[in-house]
């Protein structure tokens, strides 16, 4: 081939590949060269503010901003048992800048309960990973003449019926995490519902209701001024800030596991570069050494993962609830 031929083959090969870009759209190029994040990045919490949640998204929001040249802010959307705020996100564009502080509520324990999901938790997000977890802990008012879990067991039996538990609300971790033990233990206990932790933790407090299975950080105060007696924590293993009081399992039912996880999500299609930029961003700043001990004293323990491993523990624990659910013949309210 000549270097007149090979100009000419160049020049049409050039030719074609401008052709080709003319028919992208310009923000698709734009943003195929783009760094992220190219503009703010918003972190919608769908719960109040001040909850385990918030205090979470808050920490990584400030420690990404750090590190990235554009703000990150975090949104309060609650409603319909985080149902809303997800909602949200899981309709926004998918580039990464609108992330959702998701936890197994809203993928493992709203599916369950409702079948008008306004949303797929499965299909309509981009899981990046794991946050956190968040044990739970069986507490007792004192005047209950129960001092573990076994003379509870007992005694609830001798009782069927007699006895009420409170909760944060229908379909809430608390509530699920005590069916989970009156159907482990072949107990009966009454539900008593609340608006929220508070007001549940109070009534127990106060003697209304005896028993609630609740937040550690939330309830550590009232069992450090013996206002409750602990008698099992819901983790796989005893707790720093509660080393005297058993697992679940010590204490008498075998394989009983309860948890709360909190993790990140982006919307279904990001891109996963941008899913995977964004997990080890997160993964590096919660390693920092001051983030461990601050989470600590919101009763939160840093696990990361990768996205598969937060989509793999979110469907083992859809289907565990689903059957914890089905049992109990919870629905949502």
């Amino acid at each position: 081939m000549t270097n007149h031929s090979r100009w000419n083959s160049e020049r049409r090969a050039l030719v074609g590949i401008i052709a080709a870009g003319a028919g992208v759209p310009g923000s698709v190029m734009a943003q195929a060269g783009a760094a992220f994040p190219s503009k703010p990045v918003k972190i919608i919490v769908p719960y109040t503010p001040g909850g385990t949640n918030d205090v979470l998204a808050r920490l990584v929001a400030q420690k990404l901003q750090e590190s990235w040249t554009q703000p990150v802010v975090v949104e309060n959307k609650p409603g319909a048992a985080g149902n809303l705020g997800a909602a949200e996100v899981a309709k926004a564009p998918p580039d990464g800048h609108m992330l959702l502080l998701t936890n197994i509520n809203i993928t493992s324990m709203n599916p369950a309960l409702s079948d008008r999901m306004p949303f797929n938790p499965a299909k309509d997000f981009a899981p990046v990973t794991l946050l956190g977890t968040s044990a739970l802990v069986l507490v007792v008012n004192p005047k209950v003449p129960a001092q573990n879990v076994r003379e509870l067991m007992a005694l609830l039996k001798q009782r069927p019926g007699g006895m009420s538990y409170a909760s944060s609300g229908n379909g809430s971790p608390q509530h699920m995490s005590a069916e989970m033990f009156k159907a482990m233990t072949g107990t009966s206990i009454v539900h008593i519902p609340y608006r929220g932790a508070a007001p549940a933790i109070s009534d127990v407090v106060g003697g209304q209701v005896e028993m609630t299975v609740g937040v550690v950080n939330q309830l550590l105060p009232h069992i450090r001024a013996g206002r409750v007696r602990a008698l099992a924590v819901t983790s796989q293993k005893r707790l720093s800030n509660l080393p005297e009081v058993p697992t679940m399992s010590e204490a008498g039912v075998p394989g009983y596991e309860s948890e709360i996880w909190l993790g990140l999500a982006a919307p279904a299609g990001t891109p996963p570069a941008i899913v995977d930029q964004i997990n080890q961003e997160v993964r590096r700043v919660l390693a920092g050494p001051d983030v461990a001990t601050r989470l600590a004293g919101q009763g939160i323990e840093v696990l990361v993962s990768t996205p598969e491993q937060m989509r793999q523990r979110a469907a083992d624990d859809l289907k565990r609830w689903s059957a914890i659910i089905k049992t109990a013949g919870i629905r949502a309210e």
